[in-house]
């Protein structure tokens, strides 16, 4: 039986899936001259059989899986660059690679990341994340839990397991001084966060209050406004009274 994940080429010879269903390679060439097995002829005329195609031929014979084979994914995290740059992160990946060794990984794939166990917005755990949800994946090794993240551990794993992914935790020991380093920065990290949101609303506070006394101040200028016209109708009609024109009958507007 021949697995989906084995064919990773584009285009075969009709001599590859002849060897695969054992046939001979006339054979498979008068399926592609009958058109039993659709091929493309190159510019040097020889036939190539596309990968879809050979897939088709292989289901109508019952010699494929259709489920692809799960991959197995080492995942290794440290918070910064200091870190990496003075090999943990790499020296993490090799440990797990050692360590899972006697438990037969396949398809290993690697994932190393420098980010806090408190970011979410994480890159290559969100590639592995899709890959769980795609299921292709079978395990998920990291050294510790909090190499995933700091909370909420069992969440993912739940998810993981919704998908068919098992997460095995390399080991079991306390951190070391450097992992409990790395917790009091993703702490400060936390802090340091809740401080800029507390900065933001003292900020957008302080903008209403300045906006409010803005319209207060603005207020009492019409007010002020409204008198100085009131008190300069007065002076003008005292003006016309005090120069004759009383005489007119002009009568005090009320």
């Amino acid at each position: 039986m021949i697995k989906i994940s084995e064919l990773t080429k584009e285009y075969y010879r009709p001599g590859e899936l002849a060897e695969m269903i054992g046939r001979s390679v006339r054979t498979i060439q008068n399926y592609c001259i009958d058109g039993r097995i659709k091929c493309k002829i190159t510019e040097k005329g020889r036939r190539m059989i596309a990968r879809n195609e050979m897939i088709k031929h292989l289901m109508n014979c019952k010699m494929i899986s259709m489920e692809e084979e799960r991959m197995d994914i080492a995942y290794a995290r440290v918070s910064t660059s200091v870190q990496k740059k003075r090999g943990d992160l790499d020296r993490q990946a090799e440990y797990i690679i050692k360590e899972i060794v006697t438990r037969n990984p396949k398809n290993l794939k690697i994932f190393k990341e420098v980010g806090s166990g408190m970011n979410d917005e994480r890159r290559e755990l969100s590639k592995v994340l899709n890959l769980v949800m795609e299921k292709k994946v079978d395990r998920i090794f990291i050294l510790y839990k909090d190499r995933l993240t700091r909370f909420g551990f069992h969440y993912i794993e739940q998810i993981c397991k919704k998908f068919g992914t098992r997460i095995e935790v390399i080991s079991d020991e306390e951190e070391t001084k450097s992992e409990q380093e790395e917790l009091a920065e993703d702490i400060i990290s936390i802090i340091h966060s809740f401080s800029g949101k507390l900065y933001g609303m003292r900020n957008r506070f302080r903008e209403v209050i300045d906006n409010s006394i803005k319209e207060v101040k603005q207020d009492e200028e019409k007010q002020e406004n409204k008198i100085s016209e009131t008190d300069n109708i007065q002076k003008e009609w005292s003006w016309i009274r005090g120069n004759g024109w009383a005489m007119l009958q002009v009568k005090e507007p009320l």
